[in-house]
């Protein structure tokens, strides 16, 4: 009968060490599941931030470009325009020798709008070279309309002055435009890093 309590006890404890061990073993089991999960959590969390992070660089790339291919849009439309009224004010009539209506203003708004594009989407070193371009592009068509004053004044000097400017004006432009093209190769050159943002408009 001792033999048997003997037997019965041991095989109690025996049985009480392996739910113990198995409850270990089962918490310790959770525990790894859990830390797996949160790692695996982690690594999802980071793959999507970089997914958003990368899209957004991408998007980022294709409107600067869009909006650096519009501002070189209203940049040529503004130079036909003002090329044409300079060739009015000197006389060249194309042999027709009715002149042809020739506005500066559609083409001006046209740069304005597309330079404050690049203002928000653009690089520091393009919005620069943008903003140089637009400034300048003013200036230029105010020396247009000085001349065009002058032209109607009919004073020989005050004309004179007035194309002297132009002149100084348009090698400014033309110095601005080739700076902001330069620019922008460098720009489409230079990937844009995941997670870039522009920086706050001057």
């Amino acid at each position: 009968m001792d033999q048997g309590l003997v037997a019965l006890a041991t095989a109690g404890v025996g049985l009480v060490g392996a739910i113990g061990g198995a409850a270990i073993g089962g918490i310790a089991a959770a525990r790894g599941a859990r830390v797996g999960a949160e790692t695996a959590a982690r690594a999802t969390a980071r793959q999507v931030r970089d997914q958003a992070a990368a899209d957004h660089a991408h998007w980022l790339r294709e409107r600067r470009l869009e909006a650096c291919r519009d501002f070189l849009g209203a940049y040529d439309e503004y130079a036909g325009a003002a090329t044409a009224f300079a060739k009015l004010l000197q006389g060249n009539l194309d042999g027709s020798g009715t002149p042809e209506p020739v506005t500066l203003r559609p083409s001006i708004l046209a740069l304005n709008r597309t330079y404050f594009l690049i203002r928000i989407v653009g690089s520091e070193e393009v919005r620069q070279a943008a903003k140089q371009v637009q400034h300048t592009q003013v200036e230029h068509a105010e020396t247009l309309y000085a001349w065009r004053r002058a032209y109607l004044s009919q004073d020989d000097r005050d004309v004179a002055d007035a194309v002297e400017r132009h002149g100084t004006r348009l090698e400014q432009l033309s110095r601005a435009y080739g700076e902001f093209v330069a620019a922008t190769n460098r720009a489409v050159a230079t990937p844009v890093e995941p997670g870039e943002a522009s920086d706050p408009p001057n």
